[in-house]
């Protein structure tokens, strides 16, 4: 389910983290492990992107016009299980943007216990969908984006930010 957000306000005090989506799991995103699918967690974090995006001004009207972003990569980190009806909360930290990047955070909790489930950090470009190439941030976007990475900078950058996969070999 996707919440509505209101767009920020200019000037009004930006939450660090942003904590504007909730969730629960559905019987359609449990497996035969009797918890939450991969894929799941995939779903619920999108949709606490489009909930990140709604709140930096992006809505129909502004992808009517052509303008959106695109992930470009993602890193999901699975730490717990999720269970069927397991209420969620789900957490974003804005951590970087440039005129067409975006680098964000999302940390995935239980949200009876607060224990943390899951991360995902993400880059997004930003394009003009009809040319069908990268394109510049509208103004908009960038001050809503800049007032939201000022309030996010006093936060701590999570130590499995940039965290690379591979196997160690002891030697």
């Amino acid at each position: 389910m996707i919440l509505k957000v209101e767009p920020l306000e200019v000037g009004k005090t930006v939450p660090a983290p942003l904590d504007i989506y909730r969730c629960s799991v559905v019987a359609e995103w449990v497996d035969y492990n009797n918890h939450m699918t991969e894929a799941a967690y995939l779903t619920a974090f999108g949709w606490a992107s489009d909930v990140l995006f709604q709140y930096i001004g992006i809505n129909d009207d502004y992808r009517a016009r052509g303008n959106s972003y695109y992930t470009v990569e993602t890193h999901i980190i699975y730490e717990r299980e999720a269970d069927l009806d397991d209420k969620l909360r789900i957490t974003t930290q804005v951590l970087d943007f440039d005129a067409k990047r975006l680098h964000f955070n999302h940390e995935m909790f239980n949200l009876a216990t607060n224990v943390r489930l899951a991360t995902c950090e993400q880059m997004l470009v930003h394009v003009d969908s009809k040319a069908a190439k990268s394109a510049p941030i509208p103004d908009s976007v960038a001050v809503a984006l800049k007032a939201i990475k000022q309030s996010h900078s006093k936060m701590k950058i999570p130590p499995e930010i940039g965290r690379t996969m591979k196997i160690k070999h002891k030697n």
